[in-house]
């Protein structure tokens, strides 16, 4: 008696607990404990029987079949034209707290869902076509890279006669450009050049900075360190092209 829940009279607590002892009950108990060991599939018809959902079922298959329209998740489906109307505050099918006038609105929605779907599909295909895009122009800025700077014979050269030829191990290799604050890793390239003397736009590489093909821009608004034209002064500007970049600011 000194479990009794709280709220239930200790009258009605004891006349509960003496049933629960009683061997009918005990009796009971262990058959429906046998019975439910047995029981392959669980219900969640809750009151209705299996023999009343049966033959509804029976009913919506054979409405469904005359009115295909009825499939789709309406007011008028083919569960309320069956089974009735819907009780206030809760939509066969969809559980509690569905009304009629959410249903009608889920339906607009749905089908924004269904546009943004195929919008987001298409992006997709777009996204990958690039990415194969600029994999195939890597892997042939890279091969020639790898094969070192080559002037063409008939362009004559603006560096002396007697300058030393330029160490290209850094030629054709793929590098992250670090830039902003905080310092970050902004875009990814392959590196181009690196003879100071070389003139890329209206300046010359000068000590200490490279010239790189970005291929991937990880920040559009970071401030390019050394601009090499007047109309262009962040990676954004850029997409995919050429910018110098301080050789202290590229991780090789």
């Amino acid at each position: 008696m000194e479990h009794s829940k709280q709220g239930i009279p200790l009258q009605d607590w004891r006349q509960f607990v003496d049933n629960c002892n009683s061997e009918k009950f005990k009796a009971s108990s262990l058959r429906n404990i046998e019975n439910r060991k047995q029981q392959k599939n669980s219900s969640c018809l809750g009151r209705k029987s299996a023999a009343v959902a049966k033959v509804e079922m029976e009913k919506l298959n054979d409405y469904t079949a005359l009115h295909p329209e009825s499939r789709e998740t309406s007011v008028n489906d083919a569960l309320t034209k069956v089974l009735g109307l819907d009780s206030r505050g809760c939509f066969r099918g969809l559980g509690e707290g569905v009304c009629k006038t959410s249903v009608k609105k889920m339906k607009v929605v749905a089908e924004q869902n269904l546009a943004l779907k195929e919008m987001n599909t298409d992006l997709v295909k777009r996204v990958d076509v690039l990415q194969n895009t600029v994999l195939e122009n890597s892997a042939l800025l890279r091969e020639f890279m790898s094969q070192g700077r080559m002037p063409m014979a008939d362009v004559e050269s603006p560096r002396s006669s007697h300058a030393s030829p330029v160490v290209n191990e850094y030629i054709g290799k793929e590098c992250d450009l670090r830039g902003g604050w905080p310092l970050r890793v902004v875009a990814r390239g392959i590196v181009q050049d690196i003879d100071p003397n070389t003139e890329f736009g209206n300046r010359r590489l000068e000590e200490g900075n490279f010239k790189v093909h970005v291929n991937v821009v990880y920040d559009g608004g970071a401030v390019l360190p050394l601009p090499h034209d007047d109309w262009r002064s962040k990676l954004g500007e850029v997409a995919q092209g050429s910018v110098i970049w301080p050789k202290e600011l590229l991780m090789l």
